[in-house]
């Protein structure tokens, strides 16, 4: 037999777990820690990958055959245990056991009820059932991704409030876009996505969250960042303040989209299905391994849509999304994915302004099959992770997209007695290019008792934004027309672009130093601190006139950490935001002042509670702190000033897992006290801010029938509470509440796997605003069916 040391993992080649050869016993240092307590913070993931690492942290040899793991995932470990006590925790679930052999080592082995089951390599029907948040596991998940330059961790000892959204659930609803999924989350408010590119705008405690985050990469924009959900994997959301985490912007959360990777397993499933309407779609998902060690990987996510909306709107979407990845080493991984997207969706609902809200029928499409969205995207990310020793790790990522976009829409102003004036707009050729990427080292070490996860890093994002020379026009359509009329308005003549060069026009750029120390006291106690010199700048030409913005600020994040008991985190943050301030206008008495940017402050009290393994309870109380820039309306020429504050006080609940065996729930709600303290126009002091709903609560639920094996009904509850269109809080949204149902049956047909979902949307046909100048989702019926082959 031939012993393998590979990263602190020493394996016995060949299959054989006889340790006879081995002579050396084991020295008393070894034996001594056997049955001393350390702490571990090690997240799911292969299981290879696990005990390589668990090797590496806790200095022990484990002997087993490679093939044993091979293909298998853990759930990994996370807390104060014996060496024995940690793998018992990360073998959980993998039928495999240690036992210690005569020299005092660790001798991997199959639980004695399972020899001779064969390696899960050779499972082809549900590869899914080996990832985390799966709906066998109520959607919940034990660790996060990542979240800035912390990187993966425990969600529940994560001092954050946070929400993760799983690929299980987006596919169980059948999602056609994240807008469902936001509408769903008691975190975020259902946002607008109908228009121009498909990245939802979020609001988050009150406040719009703009750029998102690709696998913990920050964006400087959201123009031009089309996403789909068969490329998720999850959805962390982060409830609160980030600017420490990810640079400038997001002062109410972010919105982090992390990507599908291969699959330890071969995964071949097809879906066909309906999205509503007459919109049908077949969606490939193929994944596996190249090679038997497992340590190349494939994944490639194929969608091909086409049809009309359930209000008569033409889609036709293709998406090819292709990763690869490997554990080039047992200390190094990389990977390199791509993504295609090409949308087109034509008859877009307009934007209202001005407009009596009851006189909208959401079931009902309102523009001209002209008024569309044209999107070509191109998306390539590359990681990067590196743990040459157990005392560093390095990890980078790049992304980058090019999306080439056209533009047609209408925006409609109510003229009395339920007629409109339409204005018509046109971007022809307008180009997006978004930029990001990071570098973080991670280093441990210990002072007295005392542990440390001390990071440096660097993050960058970058957007440039080009259009054609002349390239947006706006036209005025004939006025007073009635509702029933407003899709027959013709399309105008746009002029002739011809080959006029395309010009930058728009720059956003955001560029953070980081540094961050995560300090482990004892099993209790825990603390994270860390401080990022962010910069942001802006450059505007071309049709936007010509300036440059370019300041800097300190951020600093400060977390207390304590656990009364093992399944119970409390903890209190503090958090920063920045924001580019602005280059003052020449309508003002202090033209071209450059203003500082602005810095906003959250407070942040939580506690986060596993009533079961598959059941989280996390609670937050929380105040944001937002400074203020406007005019102060002096005679003859105003000054603009910085002054006062918006302040958002406010709790929030979430509650995601399996209640019982057969009941699953995602649920909780916000509550905030929002108002606007010191204004230009005292008129406006103690308003509320617009487009920011004070209460929401809202509940998806699944039941397995106990006596139907295989079927599940499922369905929701959303209330989103009444908000405002402007600042004077004199035209009002009024609150609505939506309901969906559905259900999912899952059998086996010719030995493979199938799964079919039903689910009606807006079950009651609702007529609502998502926000001031969009209308909701009508009632949609979409379903799908999944097989294994």
């Amino acid at each position: 037999m031939q012993l393998i040391f590979a990263g602190g993992l020493l394996i016995a080649a060949g299959g054989s777990t006889d340790t006879r050869a081995q002579t050396t016993a084991a020295p008393a240092t070894e034996q001594i820690q056997a049955v001393t307590t350390r702490r571990y913070d090690i997240p799911a993931g292969p299981l290879n990958t696990v005990l390589t690492r668990f090797s590496t942290e806790s200095g022990i040899f484990l002997v087993g055959a490679n093939d044993l793991a091979q293909g298998k995932n853990s759930p990994g470990v996370q807390g104060s245990f014996s060496i024995q006590g940690a793998l018992d925790v990360l073998l959980t679930g993998t039928g495999l056991e240690t036992q210690r052999n005569a020299q005092g080592q660790y001798v991997l082995q199959p639980v004695a009820n399972t020899v001779g089951t064969l390696p899960l390599m050779t499972v082809s029907t549900s590869a899914d059932t080996l990832k985390q948040g799966t709906a066998e596991e109520g959607y919940r998940v034990s660790n996060i991704s990542g979240i800035g330059l912390w990187g993966e961790r425990s969600l529940r000892d994560t001092p954050y409030s946070m929400s993760v959204v799983t690929s299980d659930l987006i596919e169980n609803v059948n999602a056609q876009d994240m807008g469902q999924i936001f509408k769903m989350n008691p975190l975020t408010q259902e946002p607008n996505i109908q228009n121009v590119t498909g990245v939802p705008i979020v609001t988050i405690r009150g406040f719009q969250s703009i750029n998102p985050v690709y696998d913990g990469i920050p964006m400087a924009s959201s123009a031009g960042s089309a996403v789909s959900v068969i490329e998720i994997d999850r959805v962390e959301i982060l409830s609160g303040t980030s600017g420490f985490l990810y640079g400038g912007g997001r002062v109410g959360g972010a919105i982090n989209y992390v990507t599908k990777n291969s699959t330890d397993v071969p995964l071949r499933r097809l879906t066909f299905g309906n999205y509503g309407g007459t919109q049908f779609y077949g969606h490939a998902d193929i994944g596996g391994k190249f090679d038997e060690r497992g340590r190349f990987g494939y994944r490639a996510n194929l969608l091909y849509q086409g049809g009309d909306t359930a209000i008569g709107e033409p889609v036709n979407q293709k998406v090819a999304n292709i990763v690869l990845d490997s554990h080039i080493t047992d200390t190094l991984y990389a990977d390199i994915k791509y993504t295609y997207n090409d949308y087109r969706k034509e008859a877009t609902q307009p934007s209202f302004f001005m407009v009596n809200r009851t006189s909208i029928d959401t079931s009902k499409r309102y523009s001209p099959k002209w008024a569309s969205s044209d999107i070509e995207s191109h998306k390539a990310y590359t990681s990067l992770r590196w743990d040459p020793t157990k005392y560093f790790t390095l990890r980078s990522a790049s992304f980058y997209q090019h999306t080439n976009m056209r533009t047609d829409s209408i925006s409609l102003n109510e003229t009395g007695n339920r007629t409109f004036t339409p204005s018509l707009f046109n971007e022809t050729n307008n180009k997006h290019e978004n930029y990001g990427g990071y570098i973080y080292l991670d280093t441990r070490f210990s002072t007295f008792a005392v542990d440390h996860k001390l990071t440096l890093g660097y993050s960058s994002a970058f957007y440039e934004y080009f259009v054609q020379e002349n390239g947006v026009v706006v036209r005025s359509g004939e006025k007073d027309l009635p509702l029933n009329k407003l899709k027959n308005i013709p399309e105008p003549d746009w002029g002739i672009f011809g080959n006029k060069p395309m010009l930058p026009s728009y720059v956003d750029r955001y560029d953070n130093i980081l540094i961050g120390d995560s300090v482990t006291f004892n099993d209790r106690w825990s603390a994270m601190v860390g401080l990022n010199y962010g910069t942001t700048s802006n450059k505007l030409s071309n049709i936007y006139g010509n300036s440059h913005y370019e300041k800097s600020a300190l951020t600093p994040t400060v977390s207390l950490l304590y656990k009364p008991i093992e399944e119970i985190t409390t903890y209190i943050s503090y958090m920063e935001a920045l924001e580019k301030g602005l280059i003052v206008g020449n309508t003002y008495a202090n033209r071209g002042a450059v203003f500082p940017p602005l810095v906003s402050k959250q407070y942040e009290v939580g506690l986060k509670y596993d009533i079961n393994p598959n059941l989280l309870l996390s609670t937050a109380l929380f105040r944001i702190e937002k400074a203020n820039q406007y005019s102060d309306l002096a005679m003859p020429i105003p000054t603009y000033v910085r002054d006062g504050l918006q302040v958002h006080n406010g709790v929030e609940l979430v509650l995601t897992g399996k209640i019982t065996d057969n009941l699953t729930i995602m649920g909780g709600g916000t509550l905030m006290d929002i108002s606007v303290e010191k204004s230009n126009n005292p008129a406006l002091e103690g308003k509320k801010p617009a487009n920011a709903a004070s209460r929401m609560g809202k509940i998806y639920a699944e039941y397995a029938l106990p006596w139907i094996e295989g079927l599940s009904l499922t369905g929701g509850v959303y209330y989103t509470g009444e908000k405002y269109a402007d600042a004077a809080n004199t035209d009002k949204i009024p609150s609505y509440t939506l309901y969906d149902i559905g259900a999912r049956y899952t059998t086996r047909v010719l030995d493979k796997a199938l799964t079919v979902r039903l689910n009606i949307i807006n079950l009651t046909g609702k007529n609502y605003w998502q926000n001031p100048y969009y209308l909701g989702v009508p009632r949609t019926v979409a379903f799908s069916a999944s097989m294994m082959f």
